[in-house]
């Protein structure tokens, strides 16, 4: 792998990751709109390397009323979905705490942050680069 390989290598790499973090709080903030869903079961997202993800998770919005504009079919997520019901249920089988995705929000967005700040970084060397050191 040359030098201009490896850059690139790099920032698809920090993508991927900033894709990740996205996703995950997307999915997050759903579960924190759900807190008074009766039944409704806590959901988290789980990183997958891309290399044995491989393109195994294919998630389709559903259309549940023609009205509906059909989802983005062509991304898929950058993890794997499970359930988290770990909070406890209450009384309504409600298994979502809002500390605990609450916690879970700040935290996913300060990774996302640096990630964010790191990618930064690299293009702006890269644009410095491109200028001829100006």
């Amino acid at each position: 792998m040359n030098g201009i390989d490896s850059i690139f290598s790099t920032l698809n790499s920090q993508k991927s990751v900033l894709d990740y973090h996205l996703e995950r709080h997307n999915l997050l903030l759903s579960n924190i709109a759900h807190i008074d869903t009766p039944g409704y079961v806590a959901k988290d997202l789980a990183r997958v390397d891309p290399p044995s993800f491989a393109g195994a998770l294919e998630v389709a919005m559903k259309e549940t009323n023609p009205g509906h504009l059909p989802g983005d079919r062509s991304q898929s997520l950058a993890g794997r979905v499970f359930s988290d019901p770990s909070p406890g249920v209450g009384n309504d089988k409600n298994a979502v705490s809002l500390d605990r995705e609450a916690a879970k929000v700040a935290a996913n967005q300060l990774r996302y942050d640096v990630i964010a700040s790191l990618l930064g970084g690299e293009l702006t060397g890269l644009a410095w680069a491109a200028n001829d050191g100006r």
